[in-house]
């Protein structure tokens, strides 16, 4: 089984890894006219100039590139043949500098590939939300080479992804670190928020808060089961999918420091990580424009006392920072956790009328969080659903 990495653009990225098992290396500008799955404010800028240097370093190292142009979203722009035009102008910047696939989300946009640029070879997104073997074979009778599948409806479920292997001839990859929540009921609304937040020339200009992923750490926070039941893959168990005919694991995020990501691709290069499982997931801590302090990325997509009240944002950071802290998962004690998964028939069980990750969870998550920080998570929450988060003055005037 191969591994599909990020490129986070710096120099010591592809040098520094094991390769040995690396297939492919992907990424993105942080904003062009399509948009990805990453906001620009958490994505590190590069310049096309410093792709196609990196493209040739890993093309000497015997991997392959692909670019992301996985939005799921284009403002209907996509059918004009205005934007058109702007996307046939991306992708031919794209074949100059040696890109040998793309991913997409949208059927237009795999058409438009198809039908003009044949020798890029296509990847479908896990933001097209692939978990079915219809679906798969409808993506793979359009021309996709690889499909990564909807993670979280499809990596504990074993029996689904054999009717869809055995549907299908193209790859087939699964992402094994976004810790996505089981079954998450957000993941259209986040994979909009990030689509749009890193279009170039968007209303937004690349400014977002991201009011899903602080919702998804308080579900967390309020009820640890639910760090268990995400959709991770332990770098010990990417064998049972070997086993079940997938072709490659796809790792996150392209936004994290070098140091981060190696420790990653060697987890899973070798099969294994003694400590914290939370080490292998992404986390602002390990976001290359905060730990290398970027004041001016900061400042561009995040100073904007006209949009938001600038010292409720900075009392976001400060939770973030504290609950990644607060938290371990002992990867050892999850062995044996996903086969012993296999019987409970998850897909269509309610989890508190099962409780076997509940047992798990009081065996493997240590969490250290005051109950005053639960209640700090709840009012930012609650000042984005009041407007507060936006205002200085609660009685301010936001029609002004």
């Amino acid at each position: 089984m191969k591994l599909s990495i990020p490129s986070n653009w710096q120099n010591d990225l592809v040098g520094s890894l094991n390769l040995s098992n690396v297939d492919e290396f992907y990424g993105k500008l942080n904003s062009d006219i399509l948009g990805g799955g990453r906001p620009s404010n958490i994505s590190p800028y590069v310049s096309k100039n410093k792709i196609q240097e990196e493209i040739q370093k890993i093309h000497q190292k015997g991997c392959r590139f692909n670019y992301l142009l996985n939005s799921t979203c284009l403002d209907n722009q996509e059918l004009s043949i205005f934007f058109q035009k702007k996307i046939l102008k991306l992708l031919d910047s794209l074949t100059k500098i040696n890109v040998d696939s793309v991913t997409v989300s949208l059927v237009s946009v795999l058409k438009i590939i198809k039908n003009k640029y044949p020798q890029l070879k296509i990847n479908v997104s896990t933001m097209a939300q692939v978990d079915t073997p219809d679906k798969a074979r409808f993506w793979e009778d359009l021309g996709a080479e690889k499909i990564t599948l909807y993670e979280v409806s499809v990596n504990r479920n074993f029996e689904l992804l054999k009717k869809i292997r055995k549907a299908t001839n193209c790859k087939l990859q699964l992402i094994a670190n976004n810790g996505c929540l089981h079954e998450c009921p957000f993941t259209v609304n986040h994979g909009l928020l990030c689509s749009h937040a890193s279009q170039r020339n968007h209303v937004s200009k690349g400014f977002v808060l991201d009011f899903y992923r602080i919702f998804c750490s308080y579900l967390r926070i309020k009820d640890p089961v639910n760090f268990i039941r995400a959709d991770w893959i332990r770098p010990e168990d990417i064998r049972y999918y070997e086993d079940l005919g997938i072709d490659s694991i796809k790792l996150v995020n392209r936004g994290m420091t070098t140091d981060a990501l190696k420790n990653i691709v060697n987890a899973y290069s070798n099969r294994e990580y003694d400590g914290n499982l939370m080490d292998l997931f992404p986390s602002p801590s390990k976001n290359l424009n905060f730990n290398k302090r970027n004041l001016w990325h900061i400042f561009y997509y995040f100073f904007h006392p006209k949009l938001v009240n600038i010292f409720k944002l900075l009392k976001i950071k400060n939770m973030f920072d504290y609950l990644e802290k607060s938290v371990y998962i002992d990867n050892k004690k999850l062995n044996g956790f996903l086969l012993s998964l296999q019987d409970k028939n998850c897909g269509s069980t309610l989890c508190d009328n099962c409780l076997f990750c509940k047992k798990i969870t009081d065996q493997a998550v240590k969490i250290n969080v005051d109950l005053n920080v639960v209640k700090k998570i709840e009012e930012v929450i609650n000042d984005f659903i009041s407007g507060n988060l936006f205002r200085y003055l609660k009685n301010e005037n936001t029609t002004d």
